[in-house]
């Protein structure tokens, strides 16, 4: 238990004025309250206990500021300041040397539906571009998914690639105007890369990519920021690169890691005259009424992205399916939609596959052939195997050669891994997995194209399911 201090009692019955005075206490002042101010916080996004939901803006009134919209049980308003328990919500100034670049809603309005959306994004792309039906319907739906980038599993990317005065300054200037929080940028640093897309997460829309400085730090950041979870350390400074692209090329990249992250939109040359400008103002004032309309999407949808599992979209592989779910979740109620994407990818990844290395592929093409033209059961030598893979590469003229221990690196990257050693060296086990692995690999790469139409095939039932 705490004693309890003595303190004099300064009464003025018991201690008339001028006895005992304690100048020390007399006159010192009376301690005033101290006021603490509420912590001001800049915010981009957030999402409040209450349910509400921020998203800065752009004032119609004065492009220079910035507002905050409220989006609360279907009801919008818009604030400069929000408090918010101990906190003060602001939004993101205006005025700051990146963000005054990038493209912010003017407001909010109400739409209709996600079709609806769709159907507009295309009119303003078939305005500005002349693109077959298929680009413009892929293009729309990058220009939905950039509107929920913060809900994806990866970022989709856009690859827009064609000749000289094909378009693709024009195409970025059209998505400029639709996607969410667009950048437009003809080269950009590491440094500003980092920065920009840690802040604020924008829709980064890079011009003539061949043309900027260090294509290999760019292409390394490019393809880290499709995923959400990867940081990159920079001077003990942890950045995200996450977010929606698109990058222009006179010619894709020698980069296969790079290309099978993009969605492939070819452009051409068009000698169509009545063609508008994404500076016109009427493309400029559809544009705007068109971002309104999608934040309110957002809103409204925001907590509501649920995507079923579809038929066929097994038959894509990783990279192509998380890409898949990407676009297809702002439309997942619409079935025509979900099976349009499907069947474009799985186009897009045989041409976007990455290769086999030249090791990888002549391990493979001589395990393909093994399991059809001889009887191998059981187990197969890996220095028998080096021996096949050799001659085939002197048939092929081919320069390197490979030994039993490089023939072994390409079954374990090929994930052949089931060997064990024996007196005699490594031997590979043949089973079920193995053979079916095998099968896999070698109609996914192309290697049953020589072999298709032999008898041996045609009784194969791995050959007969993995084609199927």
């Amino acid at each position: 238990m705490a004693r309890k201090q003595n303190v004099p009692d300064f009464n003025e019955q018991e201690c008339p004025a001028g006895e005992h005075e304690r100048p020390e206490l007399l006159d010192k002042p009376e301690l005033q309250p101290t006021l603490v101010s509420p912590l001001v916080v800049e915010v981009d996004f957030a999402e409040l206990e209450d349910g509400s939901l921020l998203e800065t803006v752009e004032d119609p009134d004065d492009s220079s500021k910035s507002l905050l919209a409220v989006y609360k049980n279907g009801e919008v308003r818009f604030e400069r300041r929000l408090p918010a328990g101990d906190r003060v919500l602001v939004p993101i100034p205006r005025d700051r040397h990146i963000i005054k670049h990038v493209r912010l809603p003017r407001g909010i309005n109400l739409c209709s539906s996600a079709r609806s959306l769709f159907r507009e994004i295309q009119s303003i792309i078939s305005r500005c571009l002349d693109l077959d039906v298929d680009s413009k319907r892929l293009l729309a739906h990058f220009v939905l998914s950039t509107w929920f980038i913060d809900q994806l599993p990866v970022a989709p990317y856009v690859a827009l690639v064609g000749l000289p005065r094909s378009g693709k300054s024009t195409a970025l200037s059209v998505l400029r105007l639709l996607c969410r929080r667009a950048l437009l940028t003809a080269d950009i640093t590491s440094a500003a890369f980092y920065r920009v897309c840690d802040r604020f997460m924008p829709t980064l829309l890079i011009d003539e990519t061949n043309t900027a400085g260090a294509n290999r730090s760019l292409f390394h950041l490019l393809r880290t920021g499709t995923t959400r979870d990867v940081i990159a350390m920079r001077k003990e400074e942890s950045f995200r690169t996450f977010g929606a692209k698109a990058i222009s090329w006179t010619e894709l990249p020698n980069d296969p890691a790079l290309n099978s992250r993009c969605i492939l939109i070819p452009l051409h040359e068009t000698d169509r005259i009545d063609l508008e400008k994404p500076s016109d103002p009427g493309i400029l004032s559809a544009a705007d009424g068109l971002q309104q309309q999608l934040l309110r999407f957002r809103f409204e949808r925001y907590r509501a992205l649920n995507l079923q599992k579809l038929p066929g979209d097994e038959q894509l592989r990783s990279r192509g399916r998380d890409l898949y779910k990407a676009l297809a979740l702002p439309v997942a109620e619409d079935g025509a939609a979900c099976n349009f994407l499907i069947e474009s990818l799985k186009m897009q990844q045989k041409s976007n596959r990455e290769p086999l290395s030249p090791r990888q592929a002549a391990v493979l093409q001589v395990l393909f052939y093994f399991v059809h033209r001889r009887t191998l059961k059981g187990t197969c030598a890996v220095a028998e195997l080096a021996t096949f893979v050799n001659s085939l590469l002197r048939a092929s003229r081919e320069r390197f050669r490979m030994n039993p221990r490089e023939v072994g690196a390409a079954l374990s990257s090929l994930g052949l891994i089931n060997r064990e050693r024996t007196r005699t060296g490594w031997r590979l086990w043949l089973d079920e997995k193995a053979r079916k692995r095998i099968h896999e690999l070698g109609t996914t790469y192309g290697f049953d194209s020589a072999l298709r139409y032999e008898e041996r095939l045609k009784g194969c039932e791995l050959c007969k399911s993995t084609r199927g």
